[in-house]
C-alpha cells in the first residue's frame, strides 16, 4: 500500500516517527495484510523491538502461509537472530513456492545463514542452487569462492569465476578475489589478465567519479 512504501521510505531515510505514523495507518486500513504486517515488523526489528516485531512477522505467516516472500522474510529474521538451523527450513520453503520469483534470494540467504553457523559444504551447496536460479547474482558467486579460498582450493574458486565471467569480469571484489586465486593457482597469465581488467575498471570507476563535476 502507499502508506507502507511512504513508512518504509521514511524508516530507510532516519525518521522514526513518521515512519511509524504511516506503517500504523497502513495497518489500521489492512490488519488483513501480510505484507503490511511484514512491513510494521520490519520497523519493530529495527526500532530494537525484537519480541514485537517476531509477532508481526509471524502474524504475516499466518496471513500467507505458503507465501515464498513472508517465507524468506521470516527466515532472514531468524538468521539475523542466530537462528540458523530454523532459518534454513524457512527458505527451503520459500525456495519451494512455485510462484514466488526470487528462488534465487532464498538459496543465497540459506547459503549466508549456513556459512554463519560455520556450514561450508552446505553453504557452498545453496550458493550454487542460487546461482543456478538466477545468474547474475553476484553476493552468491563471491561467497562460494571466498570459501573456497579459505579451504585452499585456489584452483575451484578460479574455476567458479570463470564459468560466470559476466559476474567476475565486471565486479571489482569479484576480481580481485580473481587475482589472488590465480596468484594461489598458479596460473600467472590469469592472474596477469586479470589484474590489468581491474586496473582498466579502477580507472574507469576513477572517470566516473570525476566526472560528476560535484565541488565540496
Amino acid at each position: 500500500s502507499y502508506n507502507t512504501q511512504l513508512g518504509l521510505a521514511y524508516l530507510k531515510q532516519g525518521d522514526r516517527p513518521r515512519a511509524k505514523r504511516k506503517l500504523l495507518t497502513a495497518l489500521d486500513l489492512a490488519p488483513d495484510s501480510a505484507d503490511v504486517n511484514v512491513a510494521m515488523a520490519y520497523y519493530l526489528e529495527k526500532t530494537g523491538e525484537v519480541s514485537k516485531a517476531q509477532v508481526f512477522y509471524q502474524k504475516a505467516l499466518v496471513l500467507a502461509p505458503d507465501s515464498g516472500a513472508q517465507l524468506n522474510n521470516y527466515g532472514t529474521f531468524l538468521c539475523r537472530l542466530g537462528h540458523y538451523k530454523e532459518a534454513e527450513r524457512y527458505f527451503l520453503r520459500a525456495a519451494n513456492d512455485i510462484h514466488y520469483i526470487h528462488t534465487a534470494a532464498a538459496y543465497e540467504n540459506a547459503g549466508l545463514c549456513a556459512a554463519a553457523v560455520p556450514d561450508y559444504s552446505k553453504a557452498k551447496h545453496y550458493y550454487l542452487k542460487a546461482l543456478q536460479q538466477d545468474p547474475r547474482r553476484k553476493q552468491a558467486l563471491y561467497e562460494l569462492a571466498a570459501i573456497e579460498l579459505k579451504e585452499k582450493h585456489a584452483s575451484k574458486a578460479l574455476e567458479y569465476m570463470q564459468k560466470y565471467p559476466a559476474l567476475s569480469l565486471t565486479d571489482p571484489n569479484i576480481l580481485a578475489m580473481g587475482v589472488e586465486a590465480a596468484r594461489q593457482a598458479g596460473k600467472r597469465n590469469i592472474e596477469g589478465e586479470y589484474k590489468q581488467r581491474l586496473a582498466r575498471l579502477d580507472r574507469k570507476s576513477t572517470r566516473l567519479n570525476s566526472s560528476h563535476g560535484y565541488r565540496s
